[in-house]
């Protein structure tokens, strides 16, 4: 909220809050600035192992939401119409290459008469 004209918020200069918010200095290594202090621990090469884990577990959900669309009998028109979305999008999905949400997913189970159930599990050597 700036006000007119001083290049100031009610914070300070204006675009000069840090990371944690206002009240935090600019450059103050909140906790979202991995590596700096106070920040969250480097772990190299964490996140592309996770991206991939996450996608090779996305892809065999997509597959398996895509067969039980086809043995119901269901066209990709049919449960875009479903979905309230276009075919082309419920293509995209079931090419297994996009990031899509976990609520997109959800959607499409229900428009093939399923469902998604969520479980954790941890990770053990």
């Amino acid at each position: 909220m700036e006000r007119s004209g001083t290049g100031q918020d009610r914070y300070g200069p204006a675009g000069l809050s840090g990371p944690g918010g206002p009240g935090e200095p600019a450059g103050s290594g909140g906790l979202g600035d991995p590596g700096e202090p106070g920040g969250l621990p480097l772990l190299p090469g964490f996140r592309e192992m996770a991206i991939r884990r996450m996608s090779a577990e996305r892809r065999r959900l997509v597959g398996e939401l895509a067969e039980q669309r086809r043995s119901a009998g269901l066209s990709q028109t049919e449960v875009a119409a479903r979905m309230g979305t276009s075919q082309s999008a419920v293509a995209r999905l079931e090419a297994g290459d996009a990031d899509v949400r976990a609520s997109t997913l959800e959607r499409y189970a229900a428009a093939i008469g399923g469902q998604i159930t969520w479980q954790l599990k941890a990770d053990r050597p």
